[in-house]
């Protein structure tokens, strides 16, 4: 039997998923929903999705999908996963994970209540030069990691949409829309060492230049959110992680990555090579690296499939979604009050 799977939220992000589910054998979309009737029908009429709700609670009752990813707005995020957990589904939720920390811990807590399994949708775990990397990190290969560079954005662009320009349904901006999946990646691969305390400014761009770049459905006067935003990030372990984000960045010949200095040599994201350190020669080392997906947001739904079924586990674990989103919480607590805070 394959897995009855429903995907909340009918945008571009859901599309996406349906697309890359319907690609998983051993899924089955069985219903798109959206609260916007002509968005829900649209979708469920070009993908060859058999039901198009606009009511959750009916999706839910009426299709009892074991798997619902969450693809809607931040704002509907926690509502939603809560929802499909108490109707018995497992539950795939977008970034970012929430709008807060309670809201983090809640939607743990039906998770756990329910018997059911939780990921995320940070398709940047299935790259497998990474997972090489977290392996060799663990091992010790850096030997003690001192401090971690983190950076994401776009050249001059301002994400899709209606709703990332606008905190209300969003959490922020740049930093909580783009900025996390490179600093989920960071994180895991680390190991999930355990924040506490971040010191971050945010600033916004768009409404002070004299021709701003939009490409959102909207005007420049609706923008509440960063588009550009800077963190210091304390850990317990006495390492220190630097967050760059900017949605308006000048042409950059890496506009995303990270890279992990350790007391034996330095690590890039991306890279199969590890660039140790011999006194003062680079000693390259070559990371084993198995062969990479084709897709990795059908790679990710695969996983999660087969982790349904009994045949695996999540790659997203509560702690490491956890620490992601008390850092984002940080960043903006810290940049509104202009001093560090305690996460």
């Amino acid at each position: 039997m394959k897995v009855r799977s429903a995907v909340l939220g009918a945008g571009l992000m859901g599309r996406e998923h349906v697309k890359a589910l319907k690609k998983v054998a051993g899924a089955e979309v069985v219903a798109v929903f959206d609260p916007a009737p002509e968005v829900a029908a649209k979708a469920a009429k070009e993908l060859g999705v058999p039901q198009a709700y606009t009511d959750l609670d009916e999706l839910l009752r009426r299709e009892e999908p074991e798997y619902a990813v969450v693809a809607s707005p931040a704002l509907y995020h926690a509502p939603q996963s809560l929802a499909a957990f108490a109707a018995g589904a497992h539950v795939l939720c977008e970034k970012p994970l929430c709008m807060n920390r309670a809201e983090a811990e809640a939607i743990f807590a039906a998770a756990k209540k329910a018997g059911r399994l939780f990921t995320m949708g940070f398709q940047t775990r299935q790259s497998r030069v990474d997972r090489a990397l977290k392996r060799f990190i663990a091992g010790g290969g850096l030997g003690q990691v001192y401090h971690t560079r983190v950076w994401s954005g776009h050249v001059m662009t301002y994400p899709w949409g209606r709703f990332h320009h606008r905190r209300e349904y969003s959490f922020g901006g740049v930093m909580a829309a783009t900025v996390v999946h490179i600093l989920d990646a960071a994180i895991w691969v680390l190991g999930c060492p355990e924040p506490v305390a971040v010191s971050a400014s945010c600033f916004l761009r768009l409404d002070k230049m004299p021709d701003p770049p939009i490409n959102f459905i909207g005007a420049v006067g609706e923008v509440t959110v960063e588009d550009f935003g800077h963190a210091h990030v304390r850990f317990s372990d006495g390492s220190s992680m630097s967050i760059d984000g900017n949605w308006l960045m000048h042409p950059s010949n890496r506009g995303v990555g990270f890279e992990v200095f350790g007391v034996l040599g330095v690590a890039k994201e991306g890279s199969p090579v590890v660039e140790l350190e011999r006194k003062s020669e680079i000693v390259p080392h070559q990371l084993e690296v198995e062969p990479e997906p084709e897709d990795r947001t059908v790679a990710e739904h695969a996983e999660f499939v087969a982790a349904i079924r009994g045949e695996g586990e999540p790659q997203v674990r509560f702690a490491e979604a956890l620490a992601v989103q008390r850092i984002l919480v940080g960043i903006y607590e810290s940049a509104a009050q202009g001093r560090e805070v305690r996460v």
